[in-house]
């Protein structure tokens, strides 16, 4: 450790001094810190040939002017600086993995030692631990504000209250809270009666777009260039609900909340803006229109005309969907109301289950192939914590060779963001299979479960999961006699079966067309 008392002068030093925020000095002042590192290279025979400052910069990285430039000089001046004193580590960095790679490594590889004025520690194991210690210490106060500060604005806007730059329209300002302590909101700006007039006009819902933009410029409201305002811009405008009275942003997990601020328009105009918004939104509408009429024909294009053999399509006659054949071939064969099919079609469904074997062999065949493909993933898993092992050890070799200036400092970076990306891919790749290691017998007996109960799977499911459930059990549809109200199976998965009472009397034929009330086989010729 280096000696306390005054000494000759022996050892040279550069001198960093550095200050994050002049409203949190708090001592730590650039006179006090350049005081503190005198006062201690006097007492320990060392000379401060140059001094570096930075102002107003955060020690949670190298990124730092000043430090740069020492570090240069401390690379040019290899054998004419014994240390860097700094008056705390925390003014050094406030980082460890930053300070290791980015301070001391480079230091040490021009046999240069950093010292704290008021921090002892020496070149043992005990004295580096301390070093690093003194600097993970800065890093935790860093981590405690930072969670504090995100903490208290949090509470603070789902209190209501704006933390950030005004919108078009609005001011900053600060009110008391209950406590009397002053707290930021918004407050109607000059602008505020064009912005109202811009979202008022749009709510009659007779405008689009861009004759808002064009209304927009005739009472002045402009962009910050001066120039018309963009459509994109007015569609941003009219989706905020800032502009109701609300706040909502990541520290609200975007959940609307009632603003300590007066909105430029009612919460019931806002919300019947976005209404009129998708309205006039024509792909929205497409998509709306397009699913909610085929949700209600799930066997449109599935089920076939008796006739023409061909698929049918619906329509909704007096506000009623009927399944019809639409082909001049087939006028008058007559329609089937579509809630009268799909009842039919549930009950032909309730007659549906799984051949005798067939649950037995796929709950074997899938045990099987979980056990195969768990045996592959967990030889892949071990293969993957190899690989982070031997990519952990790449990295710290790179950094030894460095600080043994084995290798410049543009190679060890190379090297190591390399390292660091394949690291970052190859933990993905093991988060994906140690997810898939989950896989059990209870997955396989739900699967199975979910496989024999079809007319209740199918009246529950989507539109999408429907077409799937028909397609499974009827690959080739199936035809419906609307004149004789029957269904005709032309063929059903052979994973399936149909039950009917002959059959439960006579298992033993097992036959894939069977008949069954308003059930017909498609018969030869």
């Amino acid at each position: 450790m280096i000696d306390t008392i005054q000494t000759p002068i022996k050892k040279t030093a550069l001198g960093y001094l550095r200050i994050s925020d002049k409203k949190q000095i708090k001592g730590e002042s650039k006179k006090n810190q350049k005081e503190a590192i005198e006062k201690f290279a006097a007492a320990n025979g060392i000379r401060v040939i140059k001094w570096f400052y930075d102002e107003a910069k955060s020690g949670k990285n190298t990124e730092r002017d000043e430090l740069q430039n020492l570090l240069k000089m401390a690379l040019k001046m290899k054998g004419q600086i014994d240390y860097v004193i700094v008056y705390k580590m925390n003014r050094a960095s406030r980082d460890l993995e930053s300070y290791i790679l980015g301070i001391r490594s480079v230091l040490s590889s021009r046999g240069i030692k950093i010292r704290s004025a008021t921090e002892q520690f020496d070149d043992s194991p005990m004295g580096n631990f301390m070093e690093s210690l003194y600097v993970m210490v800065g890093q935790l106060d860093n981590e405690n504000k930072r969670e504090t500060v995100n903490d208290n604005m949090t509470r603070l806007a789902k209190q209501g209250y704006w933390q950030h730059k005004p919108l078009r329209g609005y001011t900053t300002t600060k009110i008391n809270n209950s406590e009397g302590q002053p707290r930021p909101t918004l407050k109607a700006s000059a602008e505020a009666d064009k912005a109202t007039k811009i979202l008022m006009r749009f709510n009659r819902g007779d405008v689009t777009p861009a004759e808002l933009c064009r209304f927009a410029t005739s009472i002045d409201y402009l962009n910050l260039k001066g120039k018309p305002i963009s459509q994109e811009s007015i569609t941003r405008m009219i989706k905020c609900p800032e502009y109701a009275g609300y706040v909502h942003d990541k520290f609200t997990n975007y959940e609307l909340v009632e603003g300590k601020h007066k909105g430029l328009v009612t919460s019931d105009v806002y919300w019947q803006n976005q209404e009129i918004l998708k309205r006039k939104n024509k792909v929205y509408l497409l998509g709306v229109k397009h699913l909610t009429i085929n949700s209600m024909v799930p066997l449109r294009k599935f089920m076939l005309c008796v006739s023409c053999h061909q698929s049918m399509t619906s329509s909704n006659p007096g506000g009623k969907q009927r399944y019809y054949c639409a082909r001049e071939t087939c006028r008058g064969t007559g329609s089937v109301v579509a809630d009268d099919a799909h009842a039919k079609f549930e009950e032909l469904l309730t007659q549906i289950e799984p051949k005798p074997n067939t649950l037995k062999l796929m709950k074997e065949v899938l045990v099987r192939t979980s056990v195969k493909q768990l045996g592959n993933i967990n030889q892949d898993v071990l293969e993957l914590r190899d690989k982070l092992d031997e990519l952990s050890a790449t990295r710290a070799n790179t950094i030894k060779k460095y600080v043994n200036g084995k290798l410049s400092d543009d190679e060890k970076q190379m090297v190591i963001d390399d390292v660091d990306i394949e690291k970052l891919d190859t933990t993905d790749q093991l988060t994906e299979l140690e997810q898939q290691q989950t896989v059990s017998e209870a997955n396989i007996e739900y699967a199975l479960n979910f496989m024999a109960n079809m007319a209740q799977q199918w009246s529950d499911a989507s539109l999408e999961l429907k077409q799937k459930f028909q397609n499974l059990i009827f690959p080739k549809g199936f035809e419906y006699d609307i004149q004789n109200d029957n269904f005709i199976i032309n063929e059903i998965s052979p994973l399936y079966r149909c039950i009917t009472p002959a059959m439960e009397a006579d298992l033993s034929k097992n036959s894939l067309m069977v008949t069954s009330r308003g059930i017909e086989p498609r018969l030869p010729g």
